[in-house]
């Protein structure tokens, strides 16, 4: 996120960084960069040692299924896999008010300026590897009641600076929203459970680092057992060519779509100040009712 979290200071961050990972963290600052989940840089003695990151209480992302994510990319032992780290006295994450904060180590680096073109390799390596005993098995987080959700959220005040636009093109995109998630429905019922294999979730390019010489594959919050066309999705968005079930690609950008569309909606009817993160809200839910699918470009 943009903006800072209204309701934690960075020095309650601080001294649970201090209790429960690096004892001797002299000072954090908070970084705007990301989408989602608010970051800081923590520092001993001036110089970074930790990557901070304060997750919120979502559906998607649980305090309990942040927790058994990390605890899983831990347990893969991959060369590209920049893993959280466990707390001195033991897991992945802690509490601070209704959300939840976890760290990796400072990875000094940058983003690549397009996808890296080893990613197919990486995720070929990943989706061949030991599954974890802490992983969890994806299931979808689309309510089959989601048009009749969003009508109803339609008869609800849309009064924040933002709400009436919002709240506009969701009216327009009704009738559609509704054929996606009649199709979703149909598709994952296809999904065949005995296939799953270990997927990071996101592998786009804003999780993808380049550092030491190597791509690392970062943020790995969404790490489930699935098919591995939830990851294979970002491959065939951006064009390569990569032996895939299209089914199943179709269901997890529809999944994903729906997912935005939703989150987004909710948060734009909800009250909001304008913010640059209200903003970023808004450019969201207009690309997912209005940008084609992966299949369709």
């Amino acid at each position: 996120m943009l903006e800072r979290p209204p309701d934690v200071t960075d020095d309650e961050i601080l001294e649970t960084l201090r209790t429960h990972w690096e004892p001797l963290a002299t000072a954090v600052e908070h970084l705007p960069v990301g989408w989602g989940a608010h970051h800081w840089r923590v520092d001993v003695g001036g110089k970074p040692v930790l990557f901070a990151t304060l997750d919120p209480d979502l559906p998607r992302h649980t305090r309990a299924s942040l927790e058994a994510a990390y605890a899983s990319a831990a347990a893969l032992d991959l060369d590209f896999v920049w893993p959280s780290l466990p707390r001195l006295d033991d897991g992945y994450v802690v509490p601070v008010g209704v959300r939840t904060l976890s760290v990796t180590g400072w990875l000094e680096g940058e983003r690549p300026e397009e996808s890296v073109a080893e990613l197919p390799d990486l995720l070929a390596v990943l989706h061949a590897a030991p599954t974890p005993t802490t992983a969890r098995t994806w299931t979808t987080e689309i309510s089959p009641d989601l048009p009749h959700l969003l009508r109803d959220l339609l008869q609800q005040p849309w009064t924040g600076p933002l709400g009436p636009a919002a709240r506009e093109l969701v009216v327009e995109r009704l009738a559609q929203v509704g054929g996606w998630a009649r199709e979703h429905a149909r598709l994952v019922a296809l999904a065949d459970p005995a296939a799953y294999v270990v997927t990071h979730g996101e592998p786009h390019r804003r999780n993808q680092w380049l550092a030491r010489g190597r791509t690392w594959l970062i943020d790995w919050e969404s790490l489930l057992l699935a098919p591995r066309e939830r990851d294979l999705a970002t491959l065939v968005h951006e064009g390569r060519d990569v032996d895939h079930d299209p089914q199943m690609v179709r269901l997890f950008d529809l999944e994903w779509r729906l997912s935005e569309i939703w989150s987004f909606a909710e948060w734009l009817q909800g009250p909001h100040v304008g913010d640059t993160d209200d903003h970023t809200a808004l450019g969201g839910l207009t690309s997912e009712l209005t940008r084609p699918h992966f299949d369709e470009r």
